[in-house]
C-alpha cells in the first residue's frame, strides 16, 4: 500500500490586531502607537513591517484616548487598497494622510492646511495617481501658483503640503521616492508689509471708545496676536505685565493654548497702558479672576474679524486710512517703531518670536527717515574729514 503524506494546512496568520502604546519622553512625556502592516512584493510573498506613530503627548491624552486613536489608524491602514491606478494622491490625502495627522494639528493650524489642500493641491494634482506623479509635474504646479500670482506664504505652504503627504505614501511604500522632497519655490512677487504711521495710530486710538481704545493699545503696544488678546483673563492681569494662559479661536476659549511655547512668555505692560487696565478692572469689578477681559455679549471670545469690522474699519475709512489696519500691522508698526529704542533681541522677546530672523525679516520694516540720516552722516563724515597729520616714531 502507497503511503501518501498528510498534507499539511497552512495556517493563515490573523489579520485583526489592536497594537500596543508606549510612553516615551523625559520632561515631556509623549504617547507612541505600534502595529504591523503586511504586504506582498511582486512575486506574491507577503512580508510584516513595523509601524511607529506619534499618537499625543501624555499632558493632553489619557491611555485609553492614545489607544483608541492608535485602533482608529489600524482600521483605516487595514482597509481594502484600490487599484493601483487609482491610488491618487486624493484618494491618499483623505483615507489615510489625513485621519493620522489631523488629530494634532491645532484648528487653525488645520484650518490653514485644509484650505491650500482643497484650494490648490487637489484640484491640481488631486486626480493624478500616486506612481505617476514625478518632480517636474510638482515643481511646475508650484510655478503656475506663482504664476497666478500667489504669494511666497502660499506657494511655500503647498510645497510643505505636496511634500508631507508624499513623504507619508513613500513611508507607506505606496511609491519609491518622494518626488516633492527637493522643490524649489519659484519667485513671487514680495510681499506687501504696511506700516502703520505713528500720527494715523494716534488718530485712531483717539477716536474708540474706552474698551475698544485699551484693546487697540495692548494690540498696538503689547503686541500681543489676536487670539492671545480675546483670551486674556482677569487672571492672566500681572499689575505689570500679561501672562498668555489660553488663546481664543473662532469664538471659543482654548485653556493652556498657545501659539508656541515661547508664546507663553511674559508679555510687559508699557507704563501708560497700566492705569488704564485698572480703570477697566474698576468697571468690571464683579468678573471673576476666571472670566475673560474681553467678552462678547454672550460671555464668549470676541471674534478679532468682527472687532475690527465694526470698530477699526469705520474710523480708518473715515480718516482715510489707506493702511489696513489689522492686528499682524499693529504687530509689525510696533518692531518699526521699536528700531532706535532697543537692540534685535529685545523686540524678539516682546513679540515672544522663536527665531529672530522672523522679527527682522517679516516684522521690522525698514524706516527711510533713520536709513536718510544714516547715508548723510556718513557722506558728511568722509566729506569734511581733513588730513590726518601721520607721526613718526622715534626708535
Amino acid at each position: 500500500m502507497t503511503h501518501i503524506p498528510k498534507l499539511r494546512r497552512k495556517r493563515m496568520r490573523s489579520r485583526h490586531q489592536n497594537g500596543w502604546v508606549e510612553e516615551r519622553g523625559g520632561s515631556v512625556k509623549r504617547w507612541y502607537g505600534h502595529y504591523y502592516v503586511y504586504q506582498k512584493d511582486e512575486h506574491g510573498k507577503e512580508t510584516r513591517r513595523h509601524k511607529g506613530i506619534y499618537l499625543g503627548d501624555k499632558a493632553q491624552l489619557r491611555k485609553w484616548e492614545a489607544t483608541n486613536r492608535l485602533r482608529e489608524i489600524i482600521t483605516a491602514a487595514s482597509k481594502f487598497h484600490p487599484r493601483p491606478d487609482s491610488l491618487t494622491l486624493e484618494w491618499f490625502t483623505r483615507e489615510r494622510f489625513l485621519p493620522m495627522r489631523q488629530a494634532k494639528w491645532a484648528p487653525s493650524t488645520r484650518e490653514t492646511n485644509l484650505y491650500h489642500l482643497d484650494r490648490h493641491i487637489m484640484p491640481a494634482l488631486g486626480e493624478t495617481p500616486l506612481r505617476d506623479l514625478e518632480k517636474f509635474r510638482c515643481q511646475m504646479f508650484l510655478n503656475q501658483l506663482a504664476e497666478q500670482g500667489f504669494s511666497f506664504t502660499v506657494v511655500d505652504h503647498c510645497r510643505t503640503m505636496l511634500k508631507a503627504v508624499l513623504e507619508e505614501a513613500l513611508d507607506a511604500e505606496l511609491i519609491s521616492r518622494n518626488p516633492a522632497r527637493k522643490l524649489d519655490n519659484p519667485q513671487t512677487g514680495e510681499p506687501d508689509k504696511p506700516v502703520l504711521p505713528k500720527w494715523q495710530a494716534r488718530q485712531i486710538l483717539e477716536a474708540l471708545p474706552f474698551r475698544d481704545r485699551l484693546i487697540a493699545m495692548i494690540a498696538a503696544f503689547c503686541a500681543m496676536r489676536p487670539g492671545e488678546i480675546f483670551g486674556l483673563r482677569w487672571s492672566s492681569w500681572r499689575k505689570d505685565h500679561f501672562q498668555v494662559e489660553g488663546t481664543a479661536w473662532r469664538g471659543v476659549f482654548r485653556e493652556g493654548k498657545a501659539k508656541t511655547k515661547g508664546s507663553k512668555a511674559p508679555v510687559v505692560i508699557p507704563d501708560v497702558l497700566i492705569p488704564l487696565v485698572q480703570m477697566w478692572r474698576d468697571q468690571s469689578r464683579d468678573a471673576a479672576p476666571d472670566q475673560l477681559m474681553f467678552p462678547s455679549e454672550k460671555g464668549t471670545p470676541m471674534r478679532p474679524e468682527n472687532w475690527l469690522r465694526r470698530r477699526i474699519k469705520p474710523i480708518a475709512t473715515t480718516a482715510g486710512i489707506s493702511v489696513p489696519v489689522n492686528f499682524q500691522v499693529l504687530r509689525r508698526t510696533f518692531a518699526t517703531n521699536a528700531q532706535g529704542h532697543g537692540n534685535p533681541k529685545d523686540v524678539q522677546s516682546h513679540l515672544r518670536h522663536s527665531d529672530i530672523g522672523t522679527t527682522l525679516n517679516e516684522y521690522t520694516q525698514a524706516i527711510p527717515e533713520s536709513v536718510r540720516k544714516l547715508v548723510n552722516a556718513v557722506a558728511h563724515d568722509v566729506m569734511t574729514s581733513e588730513e590726518e597729520v601721520v607721526v613718526e616714531r622715534v626708535q
